[in-house]
């Protein structure tokens, strides 16, 4: 893959959205069909016709710095990218004179001891279109077709033999922990001593790794999956990525991964497509209308489906039309109702539908409004937005472990973060004192609220709204005498800085369970929950004492990793010291830093001292992690990059929005935006490639790299699925935000 089109997919998402659907359409003989710019000549309005690059910025910076300096210059770009690990960032105004005006304020501005330059960017090429063009003028691959089949896209292990898979997971898991492991000897010079024990009882690692544990379940466990409707309506799975010219969607059928019920619900869809007028989605210039099917499953015999279609084209009339028809297809005595569907949905993608008369952008179409699960000996409501992991099976195994490593008991309160429907809590509920969960999802807490009432269940409550927002509020309510165990189940990037705080602050919390489908993405909250105390995380810091992987999507290469943590001062170092050496005995010699941490630590030998020292325009090990400018205070800690030149005393709420950033730009790679939609896991880390002056200018999100989001656990519409299997990530953007956003 040419490192170019990572960033060229990205921003032609970002580009094409702005442009709107009013475009003429890229037909055969076009003067535009083989034109990589065509996007910016349909007359729409883009940004990428008014972008510059900025250069020579300074090595370590944050994103929110660099939005203030701007503005102080009195620039205010539409969209703003800072790239990692680089002095280049780029930037799209609304109009000429406000690109101008940029360039000549940002020229010769000195900041930071750097003479920032600015010169005018070229906008993006759309990759599908340059692929096409590079073929009719032979200098690229004439293939039209990816070289994998859908199967090995969406299920890349599924060729090897389930004991090898788990080994392969157990591997990765070793090499994160050892990683990490490097990430807290740069970053927290206090705990280097400690540290040292542990990698050399571990092999290496911050702390022991259990054997993963295997799902009792390797085919068709999938109860969610999310297929993306070709332009000639084919219902699957895009096979290759956007952002390397493929826009083929192949068929479903030969995945294990998809139950049964599924693949029957996908036959009759098609049938239905098939006799609409109605086109389905063009990629490349958005026109068309159908574009996702969503099926839920249960182990029962309950489906939910839900199809998505644009409007925009279409006047009232012709939607309540196809509206009629999807019921009528489906109902009873309808050709569809062999499909088994339980619950049938039809969602409005877009930005403009109020404007048409209609007045949701989710339709109950027939059936009931959710679907029911057992889990644990509990029922389980599911409405059509919320979050329920996606291996029904493995899922208990999962939440089964998590709670035998809470070690809860009738004096506790569990707090529950990114509760979802309240799975864990309530599994958890007969054994604690309380539960308190808290999710940004309203389907979700009210789905979670019936739960509890439905499996009479008295001790829990469910608040709605972010969990940076309503958790110090919720620890307020906690007594000193009461115990608190808290369990976390976020999005794949990790909580809010504001979260780890809170939990910090909280000392009668002195045990957390965290579950991570991402733990690479995660790692700036395992770094701040065990930084030393200071004024922006207060509290006694905790330590990492053990992991354990959960297979919770045979045949993909991706897992859940549940990671204990517990307070320092719960943790004997000297009971550690009897059984193992450091990995390294420190003393004051040529081979060992004469130097002491902030604590009065001892000096840190060379061989680990200088697994903090990037190359030269490199960051540290941890995504989002660079060297702290020294302070007059804390001269020797790590600070991440997000938090380039803050002060950790400082104002935490700007650090996190730095953090904030990163973390979206870290996702880009991981979705991408169709029409303005939002996707949420994905199994493994972005890629950050440059292409020349066409890099990523803002919080693009490339849904092709994204396999099938038939795990996005989300209560925003699903968006387009492709060729690579995501994990089980929640990203719970409210339903007023994503409805913002298209």
């Amino acid at each position: 893959m040419r490192m170019e089109t990572v960033e060229e997919g990205k921003q032609i998402a970002e580009a094409k959205t702005e442009t709107g659907d009013g475009g003429s359409s890229l037909d055969t003989g076009s003067s535009l069909d083989n034109d990589p710019y065509h996007y910016t000549k349909r007359g729409a309005f883009t940004s990428e016709l008014f972008k510059i690059e900025i250069t020579n910025l300074p090595r370590y910076y944050g994103y929110v710095e660099l939005k203030k300096r701007l503005e102080k210059l009195g620039v205010k770009p539409r969209k703003l990218k800072k790239l990692p690990n680089s002095s280049v960032t780029f930037a799209t105004f609304d109009n000429e004179e406000k690109r101008e005006a940029a360039l000549a304020a940002i020229k010769g501005h000195l900041w930071k001891k750097s003479t920032l330059d600015a010169k005018i960017a070229k906008p993006v090429a759309d990759p599908v279109t340059m692929k096409r063009k590079n073929e009719v003028e032979g200098t690229g691959e004439s293939q039209k077709k990816p070289k994998i089949s859908v199967e090995e896209s969406v299920t890349p292990l599924v060729h090897l033999p389930y004991e090898e898979q788990l080994n392969s997971k157990q591997r990765d898991m070793e090499e994160f922990l050892n990683s990490l492991a490097k990430d807290f000897h740069c970053n927290i010079p206090q705990m280097r001593s400690w540290l040292n024990v542990q990698r050399s009882k571990h092999d290496g690692k911050c702390c022991a790794l259990e054997r993963i544990k295997p799902s009792p379940i390797i085919d068709g466990y999938r109860n969610k999956c999310e297929f993306t409707i070709g332009k000639d309506k084919t219902i699957g799975f895009r096979v290759g990525k956007y952002r390397d010219g493929f826009t083929t969607v192949a068929s479903p059928m030969p995945c294990r991964n998809v139950p049964p019920a599924a693949k029957k619900v996908v036959e009759h869809m098609q049938e239905f497509l098939g006799q609409s007028e109605l086109q389905g989605e063009n990629p490349v210039t958005h026109e068309g209308h159908w574009s996702i099917l969503l099926v839920r499953t249960t182990e029962g015999s309950e489906v939910m489906a839900s199809l998505r279609m644009k409007v925009e084209d279409l006047t009232l009339e012709e939607f309540e039309a196809t509206k009629k028809n999807l019921q009528e297809y489906f109902s009873p005595s309808g050709p569809g109702n062999s499909a088994g569907i339980t619950s049938l949905y039809l969602l409005i993608s877009g930005k403009r539908f109020k404007a048409k008369g209609i007045d949701s952008n989710i339709y109950h179409i027939a059936g009931n409004a959710h679907i029911t699960e057992n889990l644990l000996g509990l029922k389980f409501q599911i409405s059509h937005y919320s979050f329920f992991q996606v291996n029904t099976q493995a899922a208990e195994v999962l939440f089964q472990t998590a709670g035998d490593w809470a070690e809860v008991s009738q004096d506790t309160v569990l707090l529950d973060v990114c509760c979802g429907t309240g799975t864990i809590g309530l599994s958890l509920a007969k054994r604690v004192k309380r539960v308190v969960g808290v999710d940004i999802c309203k389907d979700s807490i009210k789905d979670a609220k019936v739960n509890a009432t439905n499996n009479g269940i008295t001790n829990a409550t469910y608040v709605c709204g972010k969990a940076e927002v309503e958790l110090p509020g919720i620890m307020d309510t906690i007594r000193p005498s009461e115990t608190v165990v808290g369990i976390l189940d976020p999005p794949r990037a990790g909580m809010h800085m504001k979260v780890i705080q809170a939990i910090r602050k909280c000392s009668s919390l002195r045990r957390l369970v965290f579950l991570s489908c991402n733990p690479q993405l995660a790692s700036r909250n395992f770094i701040d929950l065990c930084r030393p105390a200071s004024n922006n995380y207060r509290g006694t810091p905790f330590r990492l004492t053990k992991a354990i992987p959960v297979d919770l999507f045979p045949h993909a290469k991706h897992c859940e990793l549940i990671l204990l943590f517990q307070r320092e001062d719960e943790i004997s170092v000297e009971d550690d010291k009897t059984d193992s050496k450091p990995l390294t005995e420190p003393s004051v010699t040529s081979s060992t830093i004469d130097k002491k941490g902030a604590d009065g630590s001892s000096p840190v030998d060379v061989e680990h001292q200088n697994e903090c020292q990037p190359s030269e325009g490199q960051a540290s090990e941890v995504k989002g992690v660079e060297p702290l400018s020294e302070t007059p205070d804390q001269p020797s800690l790590g600070k991440s990059s997000d938090e380039s030149a803050i002060h950790e005393t400082k104002d935490g709420a700007s650090a996190q929005k730095d953090m904030d950033a990163m973390t979206k730009s870290n996702n880009e790679e991981l979705s991408k935006d169709k029409g303005g939609e939002q996707l949420s896991r994905t199994q493994e880390q972005p890629s950050h490639g440059k292409s020349f002056d066409e890099s990523v200018i803002d919080e693009t999100k490339d849904s092709d790299n994204v396999q099938m989001e038939m795990d996005t656990e989300t209560n925003c519409p699903p968006s387009v699925s492709t060729g690579e299997e995501p994990s089980d990530d929640k990203d719970k953007t409210p339903l007023s935000e994503m409805i913002e956003q298209g």
